[in-house]
């Protein structure tokens, strides 16, 4: 991660899926569907990753080469449409001075595909259960998210902004 900034940190950790704790909630729900009650129920699934800090397993970065990366465009003038409060919110000499500075943009961007391929298999085990429990044909399955987050677009990290990429959500029916 990069110094002063906060639980904006990532990287790999020692550890199989199963010790991860979204790993467990995902086994738990592949429990449940696979032995359903007689009765219609309601299940609620809650993923922590991709939140910040990014540790997943190591083979999760691992599919994603530090020199396979590709970051994203962003202009010197990306801020001149900006109006000021806009600028102030963007913090260009914060988080994104930081990243470039300390040379850790590409692994950062590698540290949130890692953390967001390790929610979608958790996702998938259950969706796997769903179908080999019988259920999935009558099963509404809801997907969300939190905010959008923002990889250096407009200079600005993380969420809390108003702009497109944080004030949109994942949302699947």
């Amino acid at each position: 991660g990069i110094p002063r900034t906060s639980h904006f940190d990532w990287g790999p950790v020692d550890a199989e899926d199963d010790a991860m704790a979204d790993y467990r909630t995902a086994s738990w729900a592949c429990e449940f569907v696979e032995k359903p009650p007689a009765e219609p129920f309601f299940l609620a699934v809650g993923l922590y990753r991709p939140h910040l800090p990014w540790y997943v397993p190591q083979k999760y970065f691992d599919r994603y080469p530090l020199d396979e990366i590709t970051l994203p465009e962003v202009p010197d003038d990306d801020l001149d449409d900006v109006p000021p409060a806009g600028r102030r919110m963007a913090k260009p000499e914060g988080d994104h001075r930081k990243m470039v500075e300390s040379d850790n943009w590409r692994k950062a961007v590698q540290g949130y595909l890692a953390s967001i391929t390790f929610a979608d298999e958790q996702v998938g085990r259950v969706i796997d259960a769903l179908e080999r429990s019988g259920q999935a044909e009558n099963t509404i399955i809801v997907l969300w998210s939190d905010h959008g987050w923002h990889l250096a677009a407009k200079m600005r990290w993380r969420k809390f902004a108003l702009w497109e990429e944080a004030a949109r959500v994942t949302f699947l029916i």
